[in-house]
C-alpha cells in the first residue's frame, strides 16, 4: 500500500471500513487518518455511505416480485411511448417542438431503464455486503485472540506450574485486564496498544499498554480510567477458588476452560448486554486452542457452563476447576462491580 495519501484508492479505502485488509494494513490507514484530515474526510465520507447497511439488524431480502414489477414499469413506459409515435404520423414532421418532446422522451425512458437496472442490482448487493462485512469482522477478530492466545501460551509454559498471568486478589492489580500488563512486561505482547475487536469503532486504539511498574506508579484516577481500557474490550478467564484458595488456571488442566473472548458487559440486567459482531454473538478461545463463534442467544443451550457466568451466576471467580468465567477487563475476581 502506498504511504502517499493521495494515492490511496477508494477500494482499498473501502476495504479497510469493511475490514477486509491485513491487520498491518488496517492499523497503517489508521495512523495515516489520525495525521491526514483529508484522508479522514474520504474515509468519513465512504463510511456515511455504508451506513445504511447498519440501520437495521434484520436481514434484508429484495421484494420477491422486484424484477416482474420493475419489467412492467418499463414496458409500460414503452408502449405509452410507442402510442405517442403513432399519432405523431397525423401531425406534420415539420414541427420542431414535437422533435424536443419526442427526444426528451426517450432520454427519460433510457434514464428510467439505467435506474430500474441500477435498483434490481443493487437489491442483491447490498444483503452480500452486508454480510462480507460481518464476516471480515469475525475474521479479524478471531485473528487478534488467537495471537494473544499464542502469547498467552508462551507465558504459561515459561513458568514452572504452567499457569496463565496472574490477576491479584486485591490491590491495584485485581483486575482482569492486567493479562496485557503482564505480557508486556514478559515481553510477549504481540500488539503494542491495547486490543479492540474490529466489530468496535473505537478512536484510541493507538494507546499504549503501560508496564506493571509504570502503572503502579500512576495517579488512583489513572489507574481506575487504564482498568476499563487496558485489556482492550476483550474478556479474560477470573480463575477459580478451590478448597477456599484462590488459583490462576494452569494450561495442564484436564478440564478444557474459556481463557479469552469477546467483553460482554455489562452483565447484570439481560436488558443492558453489549454483544459484539452484530450485537449477537462472540469469539471465544479455550484452552485446548480452538475458537469457536458462539451465538449469545444460543449460549445456555450450547455450553453446559456459561462462558461468562460462574455456577452462581455471577462473573467472578469460579467454584473449583470445573468452573470457569471470563471477564471484562475491570472485573475483579471478587469485588462486584455496582453500575448506577
Amino acid at each position: 500500500m502506498s504511504r502517499n495519501n493521495n494515492n490511496i484508492s477508494d477500494e482499498t479505502l473501502l476495504g479497510y471500513l469493511l475490514m477486509a485488509l491485513s491487520q498491518d494494513e488496517q492499523n497503517q490507514i489508521d495512523r495515516l487518518a489520525a495525521l491526514d484530515p483529508i484522508l479522514n474526510q474520504r474515509i468519513q465520507d465512504l463510511r456515511g455511505l455504508l451506513d445504511p447497511l447498519k440501520q437495521s439488524e434484520e436481514h434484508f431480502e429484495p421484494r420477491a416480485d422486484l424484477s416482474s414489477s420493475t419489467m412492467k414499469l418499463i414496458q409500460d413506459a414503452v408502449s405509452e411511448d410507442n402510442s405517442t409515435e403513432r399519432s405523431s404520423e397525423v401531425v406534420s414532421m415539420s414541427q420542431p417542438l414535437f422533435e424536443c418532446s419526442r427526444t426528451t422522451k426517450l432520454a427519460w425512458l433510457d434514464s428510467l431503464v439505467t435506474l430500474a437496472a441500477g435498483v434490481v442490482i443493487l437489491s442483491f448487493l447490498l444483503p452480500s455486503i452486508r454480510v462480507a462485512q460481518d464476516s471480515a469482522r469475525h475474521v479479524a477478530c478471531a485473528s487478534n485472540i488467537q495471537k494473544m492466545g499464542q502469547a498467552l501460551t508462551e507465558f504459561a509454559y515459561g513458568n514452572r506450574e504452567h499457569r496463565l498471568p496472574r490477576i491479584d486478589v486485591s490491590g491495584p492489580l485485581s483486575f482482569a485486564g492486567v493479562y496485557a500488563i503482564r505480557l508486556k512486561d514478559a515481553g510477549l505482547l504481540p500488539f503494542s496498544h491495547r486490543l479492540w475487536c474490529p466489530a468496535m469503532e473505537c478512536v484510541d486504539i493507538d494507546q499504549p499498554i503501560p508496564t506493571g511498574s509504570a502503572f503502579l506508579a500512576a495517579s488512583p484516577t489513572t489507574q481506575n480510567n487504564l482498568r476499563y481500557t487496558v485489556g482492550g474490550n476483550y474478556a479474560f478467564t477470573l480463575g477459580n477458588v478451590v478448597d477456599g484458595i484462590y488459583v490462576t488456571p494452569s494450561m495442564d488442566s484436564d478440564n478444557v476452560f474459556p481463557v479469552m473472548g469477546d467483553s460482554l458487559w455489562p452483565i447484570e440486567s439481560d436488558e443492558d448486554l453489549g454483544w459484539i459482531h452484530g450485537r449477537n454473538a462472540a469469539n471465544i478461545l479455550f484452552s485446548d486452542g480452538r475458537i469457536q463463534y458462539v451465538r449469545v442467544d444460543r449460549i445456555d443451550a450450547q455450553y453446559v457452563d456459561n462462558p461468562y457466568l460462574n455456577r452462581a451466576q455471577q462473573q467472578a471467580a469460579g467454584f473449583g476447576l470445573n468452573d470457569s468465567c471470563l471477564g471484562s477487563s475491570f472485573r475483579s475476581p471478587f469485588v462486584p462491580i455496582k453500575f448506577e
